[in-house]
């Protein structure tokens, strides 16, 4: 056999086109939730590359490959509105029942079911683990800049008695001043954020 009937035949095999879609998918999910690294979108795109191919020569069922990139919109959704766990496992559940029909005919035409549940357990523990590594890291960071505008000082943009606005880093915002009022110009300082609201007092008058 010359080298490129090899591929085809080792590619014909459907727990070898299975490894590479699931590889694919690990790597395409990674680069999107956490998007600059290197390696994850090289290794998606080889392997979707391969994947592509190993595919074309196998009888693949469409709903199959629907639900397991179904699968990879709930696992992202998740990351993005936070479920508590309930669209997690609707992506889980569509991972597995998209692993089982992605190949049409007999059993000699299907992943092996110990692959399906590895590459399953590994890939939804992967990116439930991702992604709640960056929900983590993007509230850690918005607490912490909200923390820092403690003490710094804007300026009133629109009379403040107690309520208006203020321009603080470049953007207005709305602020309530803790007593007294405060005309266009002046300088106040911040004591508090709630929201996008702040909380300031008049310089000389902060406790």
């Amino acid at each position: 056999m010359s080298a490129i009937d090899s591929l085809r035949s080792a590619l014909s095999d459907p727990n070898l086109a299975y490894l590479l879609l699931m590889l694919a998918i690990l790597g395409i999910s990674v680069e999107i939730l956490t998007p600059g690294l290197i390696f994850p979108s090289t290794l998606g795109i080889v392997a979707g590359l391969f994947a592509f191919l190993a595919l074309s020569t196998l009888p693949v069922n469409p709903i199959g490959i629907a639900l397991i990139f179904l699968s990879l919109g709930f696992f992202i959704t998740e990351a993005l509105i936070r479920s508590r766990g309930l669209i997690t496992a609707c992506g889980v559940i569509s991972l597995i029942i998209g692993s089982i029909f992605l190949f049409k005919g007999g059993a000699a035409n299907r992943a092996s079911p110990a692959l399906i549940a590895v590459m399953t357990i590994a890939i939804s523990a992967i990116l439930v683990f991702i992604a709640n590594r960056v929900v983590t890291a993007q509230r850690h960071r918005v607490s912490t800049g909200r923390e820092e505008f403690k003490g710094s000082s804007a300026t009133v943009r629109t009379s403040l008695s107690p309520e208006g606005t203020v321009s603080f880093q470049g953007e207005i915002w709305k602020a309530v001043l803790d007593k007294g009022s405060a005309q266009p110009g002046e300088k106040v300082i911040i004591t508090g954020v709630e929201g996008l609201k702040l909380y300031v007092t008049k310089k000389g008058q902060r406790r």
